[in-house]
């Protein structure tokens, strides 16, 4: 069995620093995956998942890669609906399980971050295989150059369905990317007026989707407005490169981009004060999104910059798994899921997925107490986590769940009291259930 007491010591603070830099960056460790943690230092895990080529490290595939061909034309209705919501489901499974057994976390974490922040769903683009080349475009983007990914995501055909691009022509702009793309993805609400609005979203115009075809935008001169118009103060802007060099040299790019992605990586209650710094680091850098990881990081690991963080579902339900070594069949993980409200590749509104506040609701309670039940009930019964539970070894439980400073004496009493109270039969479920749905494994 693997080697976890290095992650068990409250007063050692390399482990207690990895472990809050995989679950803020990642979605944490199996116990294997903890042993070989062994020796290692948090800085030096931290530069090998922001830049793992050049650790000698492979990046793996592409989940989506070669899994199913285009939807056939010409089916009925209720085939197409059928045909649909099979690839759905097989996409669905080859990302969660991605999620749980990638040897390259972050990757994962900053594409699920992109879904966030750009909130695609595929309630509105219906055809599942333009909402996996979506994904696809964002995890080959997710610690590149946010340029590239910005300039990715206005062309992507996911993109032009959900936000009406596609039906945006010269003598018509459709304002709602424009709007999105100034409020949501770069500035921020307060450095826009309409009139910038209506700039962008004729300069955008001429973009669409041919009949039947997943691949590709095309761009067609005769559906586009090349008037010049004047955009964030800068004239001369009448296409797609000219809006996008502009808002990407806004001086309150940087500065929005760092605050979103340090709230997601050191807490609700972090000091915005660091913003600036981890904006000058962003701009300085041309906007590559390696460098501003590893400076808010690193603010975290310095603890200059930490406060809690409430774990959304995704991660909590993938932390469970990988912690307990459970698999919860594709139905009970996206059961959960929906829910919560956070099923991948179905945020609820444009503004992405609820504030993290929103999970600590007595419904969203229920439901993650019931899914802990089934982790438990499915848990190895040869596994680290299940001995730990029915021994009563909290210290050794809380370590395994990712928790290596113990956990809190609410629910060590908590534990206690179910200890002496409930039969011994059934110990093991019952503790790993409380411990898998309290407090302690929500709030990270």
């Amino acid at each position: 069995m693997p080697n976890y007491t290095f992650f068990v010591a409250a007063s050692d603070k390399i482990a207690n620093d990895l472990a809050w830099l995989t679950q803020r960056l990642g979605y944490g460790l199996t116990p294997d995956e903890q042993s070989q943690l062994e020796g290692i230092r948090p800085a030096t895990l931290l530069a090998r998942w922001v830049d793992p080529e050049s650790h000698g490290l492979v990046i793996p595939p592409d989940p989506f890669e070669g899994l199913s061909e285009p939807i056939p034309l010409g089916l009925k209705d209720m085939e197409l609906a059928d045909q649909r919501q099979m690839i759905s489901e097989q996409y669905l499974e080859a990302w969660f399980n991605e999620l749980l057994t990638t040897v390259d976390p972050l990757l994962e974490w900053m594409t699920f971050f992109w879904h966030d922040h750009f909130a695609v769903t595929k309630t509105a683009v219906e055809d599942p295989l333009t909402m996996a080349n979506h994904i696809s475009l964002l995890r080959q983007h997710a610690r590149g150059n946010f340029g590239d990914l910005l300039r990715a995501v206005t062309i992507d055909p996911a993109m032009l369905i959900f936000l009406d691009g596609r039906y945006s022509v010269g003598e018509q702009p459709n304002e709602n990317f424009g709007r999105e793309l100034l409020e949501l993805y770069s500035i921020g609400v307060e450095h826009y007026t309409e009139a910038d609005v209506a700039a962008i979203a004729s300069a955008l115009t001429g973009w669409e989707m041919p009949e039947g075809d997943t691949g590709a935008a095309v761009f067609s001169a005769w559906r586009h407005d090349d008037t010049p118009r004047t955009l964030l103060g800068v004239g001369g802007v009448h296409d797609v490169e000219t809006s996008l060099d502009v808002i990407l040299g806004h001086p309150a790019l940087p500065g929005f981009i760092a605050g979103k992605l340090a709230k997601a990586i050191l807490g609700n209650d972090f000091d915005v004060n660091q913003v600036p710094e981890f904006a000058e680091v962003f701009a300085r850098h041309d906007l590559e999104i390696s460098p501003l990881i590893t400076v808010i990081a690193q603010a975290g690991l310095d603890k200059t910059n930490r406060s809690s963080l409430v774990r959304h579902p995704v991660s909590w339900l993938i932390n469970a798994q990988k912690t307990t070594g459970a698999q919860l069949s594709l139905d009970d993980q996206s059961h959960f899921l929906r829910t919560s409200n956070m099923l991948p590749g179905q945020p609820p509104h444009v503004g992405g997925f609820p504030a993290s506040k929103d999970y600590l609701s007595a419904s969203c309670t229920a439901v993650r107490f019931n899914c802990a039940g089934n982790i438990a009930d499915l848990t190895p019964r040869d596994s680290l986590v299940w001995a730990a539970a029915t021994s009563g070894d909290w210290d050794a439980l809380a370590a395994l769940l990712g928790c290596p400073a113990g956990f809190s004496e609410a629910l060590l009493s908590t534990l206690r009291e179910l200890w002496v109270n409930v039969p011994i039969r059934q110990h093991g479920i019952s503790c790993l259930t409380l411990a898998l749905a309290s407090p302690d494994l929500l709030m990270v």
